[in-house]
């Protein structure tokens, strides 16, 4: 509904203005309150519930000052050529006076040419000056005076001829139809800007605008908590008083704009840009640097959450040697920190689930983990994989570019396993971001920092490796801040038997077959197997002997066939299965061999029960590649 009043100064005019809402075409959206009042009769307590008021003279102007949306009612030249014919046709006057505000009183000289008599027109703003402009207007030899009900009602009080000005119905017709109109915009004005103080009130962002003058006209719910001064929406705040260290006036001249601007607000750190707006001013924006941090590592986060998982924790570890049960309370108290760990030990002694159960155990187990095996990867691939790139930074670069690893582990952990593998240049730019903890993408000059738990990994001694100047000494102390030495398994006798059954249990219900247990004669015999290939070797063991065996007892004959039993191709060598199997056997026959008996590479790595990146550097150490 549109809640209108209209204020009526005579009894007749309110006849009138009932007949035309009666009639009106959206009569049935419109509440009507029509009141017959003086302008000293009004008042602000009448008019509290109208969408709109409608009046007319000094009675508009006296709503108007109630801060009450009002529609003045204008007097056309209709209405004035009407009542000079009355005034004239009444009281034969020598000369009339036309008395009132500006809308009434305006162009009356224009139409003075028309009629018999002489006409005057006296503008009046305040109706406290009608008294005496209408005797000044006496003196000046009008006999007969025009005006509104405030005038008329003077000049009959003072003995003078007067008539009044009447509002015809098509005068209140525009009236009204302007007044719904008037209120229908207000409305789409005031749903649009509620709706953009809900987007700024709602943004993550503080969002301010300054006039031309660098006073706040607009502020969101964000910036008015971060900001003092502005709780209680105050009349009128310069951004300079609240914001001093910004130079809004360069902005507002066009002279420069501000942004990413760091500013210290009590105890936290916002980044700040402002830009002019024209002719209006300018707008400020702000944002809570660890917000964005946070934001920006739940993206990664989603963007690239597989993979980026660490699954294992320490109860994982399966044994109960006390030289492992020592290591893992020194993981354990290695998790509580922030500083770079190094783990030492052979291939399979489980170096990546000890990274894991320490980035699990870290206040960091709900961000990213990020691991790469820095030997499987040629170097300049190694290198683009964790600095990532920017779109053309390379032949063959990803169209949109890449984030590198250190970027996607932001705020969580990278395992460099295999570090000892990594080239001089590239050791020289891990150097840097140890340093720095920043980064720069391939083909870009722009710097990332970035938040991050390095925990690097070797089977080699990387000491040797530094005094063969074969590796940094200052990246060497950079990474071996904290050191784990992790026991080979040899030296976990009594874990033996216990892995293995792990393992059988794992493959058992892999396989679907029935259970297999192992006899006290196998049980002593894979104890003493010195497993060169430590955890992993073992576990190959048992995925193969849940493969091979025929039922569920694993005896002495099952477990060495197992350790020792070739793989035969249709017309191939005799391959050992396993290096550390073979002892008769020298290591570079068995990798020639193994080689020579594969399709690939890949393949050759299984039958021996090794990682690629373990046989490729083998292979590299026999002069095979």
């Amino acid at each position: 509904m549109i809640d209108i009043s209209f204020i009526v100064p005579y009894e007749s005019m309110k006849y009138v203005v009932e007949d035309i809402f009666r009639e009106h075409p959206d009569r049935a959206e419109i509440q009507a309150n029509i009141l017959t009042k003086t302008v000293e009769e009004i008042k602000k307590e009448d008019l509290e519930n109208a969408d709109i008021v409608i009046a007319r003279g000094y009675s508009a102007n006296r709503v108007r000052a109630t801060n009450v949306p009002v529609l003045p009612i204008s007097v056309t030249g209709f209405d004035i050529t009407v009542a000079l014919n009355a005034c004239i046709q009444k009281f034969n006057p020598k000369k009339i006076a036309v008395i009132g505000p500006l809308n009434t009183v305006y162009g009356i000289e224009e139409i003075e040419s028309v009629f018999p008599c002489e006409i005057q027109s006296y503008q009046v703003s305040d109706p406290l000056d009608l008294e005496e402009t209408i005797l000044k207007a006496q003196r000046e030899g009008s006999t007969a005076i025009i005006a509104g009900k405030s005038g008329t009602s003077i000049a009959s009080r003072l003995g003078i001829d007067s008539t009044m000005i009447l509002s015809g119905r098509k005068t209140v017709l525009q009236s009204i139809d302007e007044a719904i109109r008037t209120v229908r915009l207000m409305r789409q004005e005031r749903e649009r800007t509620d709706r953009f103080k809900g987007i700024m009130d709602y943004s993550f962002e503080g969002i301010l605008s300054v006039n031309t003058q660098g006073v706040i006209t607009t502020a969101n719910n964000y910036a008015r908590k971060v900001l003092d001064g502005l709780e209680d929406e105050p009349e009128e705040v310069r951004l300079k008083d609240v914001l001093p260290q910004l130079d809004i006036q360069s902005v507002l001249e066009g002279r420069s704009k501000i942004l990413g601007e760091l500013v210290q607000i009590q105890k936290n750190l916002y980044t700040f840009n402002c830009v002019c707006a024209g002719d209006t001013g300018a707008v400020v924006t702000f944002t809570n640097i660890s917000k964005i941090q946070e934001l920006e590592g739940q993206i990664r986060t989603k963007l690239h959450k597989k993979g980026l998982v660490a699954k294992y924790q320490f109860k994982d570890i399966i044994g109960g040697e006390s030289r492992l049960v020592e290591t893992v309370k020194m993981a354990k108290k290695f998790s509580r920190v922030e500083s770079n760990i190094f783990i030492y030990g052979e291939t399979g002694t489980g170096k990546e689930l000890f990274a894991q159960s320490i980035h699990n155990a870290s206040v960091r187990r709900e961000q990213p983990f990020v691991a790469i095996n820095c030997a499987a990867l040629a170097d300049n691939l190694l290198e683009s994989e964790l600095f990532g790139y920017v779109d053309g930074a390379f032949t063959g670069a990803s169209k949109g570019g890449k984030p590198g690893l250190f970027e996607l582990a932001h705020r969580g952990t990278v395992f460099l396993d295999e570090i000892g593998d990594i080239s001089p240049s590239l050791q020289s730019k891990l150097l840097r971001v140890l340093q720095e903890r920043e980064i720069m993408r391939l083909g870009h000059d722009q710097v990332i920092p970035i938040d991050i738990k390095i925990i690097s990994a070797s089977n080699k001694n990387l000491r040797d490796l530094v005094d063969r100047g074969e590796f940094r000494e200052d990246l060497f102390y950079r990474l071996n801040v904290l050191k784990l030495k992790l026991p080979p398994l040899r030296e976990r006798p009594n874990d033996i038997v216990e892995l293995a059954e792990f393992f059988i249990k794992v493959n058992r219900k892999k396989f679907g077959t029935e259970s297999i247990s192992l006899t006290e004669e196998s049980k002593a015999l894979i104890k003493s197997y010195p497993w060169p290939g430590n955890v992993r070797e073992l576990e190959n063991f048992c995925e193969r002997l849940c493969v091979l065996l025929d039922d569920g007892i694993a005896d002495v004959q099952d477990v060495r066939l197992c350790l020792e039993e070739s793989v035969r191709l249709d017309e191939g060598p005799v391959v050992p299965n396993n290096l550390s199997s073979a002892a008769f056997v020298s290591e570079k026959e068995i990798l020639i061999q193994t080689l020579e008996a594969s399709r690939n590479k890949r393949e050759a790595a299984q039958k021996l029960g090794i990682d690629p990146s373990t046989l490729w550097r083998k292979m590299k150490k026999h002069g095979l590649e």
